[in-house]
């Protein structure tokens, strides 16, 4: 095209060209900071949306469950949505109640009690007695409750199935605290097939903490129910968790281990956390620990995917009594104040409150949260500005 026009012409088409090219390349980079900015912008106010009045005592506690709010004391549970409305309840008088929750079932448990109820949202509970005190229990998706009971001088880790009128009592492991050791802590698998539990054995002046899991499929039959087990010495588990049906997490006093292969139980992989872990939250998709050094001067948050790739390590920078993951993102509270943090590590929600706030979650869309105070459930968007 060039070769048919003079030189004028030419100069003049070279600089519409390079003109046209600096404008889309501006315009590029100018989306392009725009995205960065309004993905990563934090925003400190807030408009209340809807707000619902607690009638009830401080003694009640929420749980985000299936987009709506776990609302349970000693004296009875309920779901309610956002608004308020009370989409299911269930009444009963226990000492110390204890709930659990796995797909669209909810276990509420008598601690130091007899019973358990199972509630999925189509009746007013199912009852099931124990012969023994409860200590803990867990459930899944199935309903397959997992209780822990105290004897005297034993303790049995039962499996029961409340909807049956036959053989509510499928399996039961006894542990003697003598020769097994003391159960630290326990899950069972979303499936109902296989049950993780962590031990402390004392053996004069020091103690053991070992890791066993238990599968009840036809695998668990043949091995007599052990299908794995790790040793880990004197670092003592505080905590054991399904993250998915074939996932387990196992938290150890120096960091955490994951596994996978419920029928034969192997390590995914194995993470060392240096310093002092604080807090640690976990969701299906990702795992993240605040940690101190030694001497308590510097905090850092750590995040990790479910392959043990360290997505995120940076200095801690949020004061908070309380750590949840919901998504992408985690939420950190207490106080008066909230800070909603993007795995990237930038600060997506920073806002202080009139009252003291004693939960945070999601609240549906993206830019709204429900916050939970001694006097009401608010719902809150998100601003840029003040209103």
């Amino acid at each position: 095209m060039l070769k048919n026009l003079d030189s004028k012409e030419k100069k003049s088409y070279i600089i519409l060209w390079v003109m046209t090219a600096i404008i889309i390349v501006l315009g590029i980079g100018g989306l392009l900071f725009f995205s960065y900015f309004y993905t990563n912008r934090t925003y400190k106010y807030y408009k209340v949306s809807s707000e619902v009045e607690r009638s009830d005592s401080n003694n009640v506690t929420y749980q985000y469950f299936q987009k709506n709010l776990l609302k349970y004391s000693n004296s009875g549970i309920s779901l309610i949505d956002t608004a308020g409305k009370t989409l299911w309840n269930g009444g009963f008088d226990m000492k110390q109640v204890q709930v659990d929750t796995c797909g669209n079932k909810v276990l509420a448990a008598d601690v130091g009690g007899n019973s358990f109820y199972i509630y999925d949202g189509t009746s007013e509970g199912i009852k099931t007695d124990t012969t023994y005190p409860i200590v803990r229990a867990k459930v899944s998706s199935q309903g397959i409750a997992a209780v822990l009971e105290q004897d005297t001088d034993t303790n049995s880790l039962k499996l029961y199935n409340p909807y049956s009128n036959l053989t509510k009592l499928l399996a039961e492991i006894p542990t003697s605290v003598a020769d097994d050791g003391y159960p630290l802590d326990f899950d069972i698998s979303p499936d109902g097939t296989t049950v993780v539990v962590s031990y402390m054995l004392v053996e004069g002046t020091k103690t053991k903490c070992l890791v066993n899991f238990y599968n009840f499929s036809e695998v668990g039959q043949d091995a007599g129910l052990l299908v794995g087990g790790k040793e880990y010495g004197d670092d003592m588990i505080s905590q054991v968790e399904f993250l998915d049906k074939d996932r387990v997490v196992v938290y150890r006093e120096g960091g955490f281990d994951v596994y996978k292969n419920m029928r034969r139980p192997e390590p995914v992989f194995k993470t060392d956390i240096n310093g002092v872990i604080l807090s640690i939250a976990d969701s299906s998709d990702y795992i993240a620990v605040v940690s101190s050094d030694d001497a308590m001067l510097e905090k850092t948050i750590s995040i990790f995917d479910m392959d043990g790739n360290n997505i995120l390590t940076g200095l801690m920078r949020y004061d908070y009594s309380e750590m949840r993951i919901y998504g992408q993102e985690i939420y950190f509270y207490g106080k008066h104040h909230a800070d909603i943090m993007r795995l990237n590590g930038s600060t997506k929600f920073s806002a202080d409150f009139d009252t003291e706030v004693d939960d945070v979650f999601p609240g549906g869309k993206s830019v709204e949260y429900l916050i939970v105070d001694h006097l009401s459930i608010k719902k809150v968007t998100m601003r840029s500005k003040e209103a």
